[in-house]
């Protein structure tokens, strides 16, 4: 079942890394924030899902966000009226 999957956990500058090598001699990476989610996301594979999640190469990006407007509190608009 899990004979398929080579998992192995890395670190390195850039974070936690978990890389799958398949059956077949693909191998995909995959990066997590932390070492924890890195070992969880080791032990998902290591057990053999049927279906790898896909590559995903395109960076996620998140705009600038515009700041919160200020808005008082509920104590705060009182003493303002």
């Amino acid at each position: 079942m899990g004979a398929e999957n080579t998992v192995t956990v890395r670190c390195d500058r850039k974070g936690w890394r978990v890389e799958v090598e398949a059956g077949e001699g693909d191998v995909r990476r995959y990066r997590y924030g932390s070492e924890a989610q890195a070992r969880y996301f080791a032990a998902v594979f290591a057990l053999g899902p049927s279906v790898l999640p896909p590559k995903d190469h395109a960076r996620r990006r998140q705009g600038a966000r515009l700041p919160l407007p200020m808005r008082p509190s509920f104590g705060e608009a009182a003493m303002h009226e």
